[in-house]
């Protein structure tokens, strides 16, 4: 499986549609985008370096203590500076086959062990692909292990661990064990298939902690903004790791406003999850098996090499993403786009997908 983090990040160049990179095609919320535009004015100063305002706004989002959120230049910033806080050279970092990559990119640059469990295969005409268990992970689970990642629901490929089984894992794990749950697209989530966050099930573990994203529902990826939450004695060490500014004062003050617009955020899930049953259905109509998971993408099978597909796509203009980073050399993700977008991806697969070997 290749590390090279320029095959796993970026949209492909040129694409008129980009479904590539699980971004938010309805835009920020014209609040934040307004408190980005004042922030400019005063690009001559500093941002605050202690991120006071919007750490206060995040805690009081979160109902938690200012001393339990720490912010950071994006989530996967944040992921890379726990993990290598946590693992020493040899320890063992666990996480799910197929999870996101930048777990086995932390776990290197700590000189760590990164063991994947095993999941389910892939999708068929009738079920979901790549599901995983409590069990597995519980069974790698050794003196070794330091920290276990798991991206709930997970990229590329759309699993998730219900409520139900997120309790089990976070009781049985020893609390010596940083657990360090990923909850980039949690708002497309909520409520669907026995989903459930670690604050809405009231999760005690005192190495628990919980990465969010200002990337995706609240579509500020340009912007860079993402947060972690835990126990104090967790979030200050790993808070003091961090460059000094990590953050700009754009971003910080479009953050704040877009946890203060929740009529944009609730349009924009509301969307997205409007957008993904359309494409889900209309693939499905083709023939193709696919994930249907909880974030703001599916995840298909095509049964034959995926570079002739995503390079056909993109003569159409329209930018999908394959995935050898992840081991996946037969399946592609496809990010849910606006309305018209939807059209013109389903039009396009009416005639690109019309010979894969998978729609047989």
């Amino acid at each position: 499986m290749s590390l090279e983090s320029s095959a796993a990040v970026g949209p492909p160049p040129g694409m008129a549609v980009r479904l590539s990179s699980n971004e938010s095609p309805f835009g920020p919320s014209p609040a934040a985008v307004a408190a980005a535009s004042e922030a400019l004015t005063m690009a001559h100063l500093y941002p605050d370096d202690q991120q006071v305002a919007l750490r206060q706004a995040i805690a009081a989002h979160e109902d938690l203590p200012l001393d339990q959120v720490a912010v950071g230049n994006g989530s996967a910033a944040l992921l890379m500076d726990a993990v290598a806080h946590t693992a020493e050279p040899g320890d063992e970092v666990l996480a799910y086959e197929r999870a996101f990559i930048v777990y086995r990119l932390a776990a290197r640059n700590a000189g760590g062990h990164y063991v994947e469990v095993a999941t389910d295969g892939p999708a068929t005409g009738t079920t979901d692909g790549y599901g995983r268990t409590v069990e597995r992970l519980l069974a790698a689970v050794t003196d070794r292990t330091r920290v276990v990642c798991l991206d709930n629901p997970g990229n590329p490929t759309g699993a998730h661990l219900s409520g139900d089984e997120l309790v089990e894992l976070v009781a049985a794990l020893p609390e010596d064990v940083t657990i360090i749950v990923d909850e980039a697209y949690h708002h497309f989530a909520v409520g669907q298939l026995g989903y459930a966050t670690v604050a809405e099930l009231g999760l005690d573990h005192p190495r628990l902690l919980t990465m969010r994203t200002f990337s995706k529902a609240y579509a500020l990826a340009g912007l860079r903004i993402g947060y972690v939450t835990g126990p104090a004695d967790l979030i200050g060490p790993l808070d003091a790791r961090r460059p000094r500014f990590n953050t700009t004062a754009t971003g910080q003050a479009a953050a704040i406003a877009a946890l203060g617009d929740e009529e944009h955020l609730e349009r924009t899930v509301t969307g997205t999850l409007e957008g993904r049953a359309r494409m889900a259905s209309g693939l499905r109509e083709l023939g193709i098996p696919l994930t249907d998971g909880l974030g703001n993408f599916l995840t298909l099978e095509l049964g034959t090499d995926a570079g002739p597909v995503v390079a056909a796509y993109g003569e159409q203009g329209i930018g999908v993403r394959s995935l050898p980073p992840y081991g996946m050399l037969e399946q592609i993700r496809v990010t849910v786009g606006t309305p018209e977008e939807v059209d013109a991806f389903l039009a396009a697969s009416q005639e690109i997908l019309a010979g894969v070997p998978a729609r047989a």
